[in-house]
């Protein structure tokens, strides 16, 4: 009895291991989304004004620092459907204009990593982005960005969930024009 009992203690603790990575990582992308929002919505303001608006402690010694760091992130959060990518080229490509719009949607689309990879990706550049301001720009700016960057919009998204048709060609617009 005393084995069935453990056994059962054991099978119930690995399903709540596989039951929980879901439940975090549900969080961990929403914290991804935010993060590339801030970093692009950021980046994209710093571009055309010269400024860092939502400035979140960075002094002008360390500006120019910060937003490599913010380029090299959204790079890595970015690279497989930002303008320059298999997926836009594909996408923008005259020779595929034979095809319907939908069909070459869907044939773009494919060139992303699966789903389920892209999250983990996210979820990993997301950490790396703030374990890399923690250590470079200290804890106070951490927390600043943390603060401001659920209220951050961009008209860029991460693709972290299945599209439908519509939207697939939605995003493929906004990324590769």
């Amino acid at each position: 009895m005393n084995r069935i009992s453990s056994l059962a203690k054991v099978c119930c603790f690995f399903s709540l291991l596989l039951l929980s990575p879901s439940l975090i990582a549900a969080d961990d992308i929403a914290d991804a989304e935010a993060s590339f929002n801030y970093i692009t919505s950021t980046l994209q303001t710093f571009r055309s004004s010269g400024r860092l608006v939502n400035n979140p402690g960075i002094d002008g010694s360390d500006l120019e620092h910060f937003i490599a760091l913010l380029d090299e992130a959204q790079m890595r959060f970015s690279n497989q459907f930002n303008n320059e990518s298999a997926m836009c080229s594909f996408y923008r490509d005259p020779e595929n204009g034979r095809m319907t719009i939908e069909e070459r949607a869907e044939l773009s689309i494919s060139f992303l990593r699966d789903l389920s990879e892209r999250i983990a990706l996210y979820i990993s550049v997301n950490a790396e982005f703030k374990d890399a301001v923690n250590d470079q720009f200290g804890r106070i700016v951490l927390d600043n960005i943390n603060g401001v960057k659920s209220e951050s919009v961009s008209n860029q998204r991460l693709p972290s969930s299945a599209f439908d048709e519509a939207a697939t060609i939605n995003f493929l617009d906004a990324m590769c024009t």
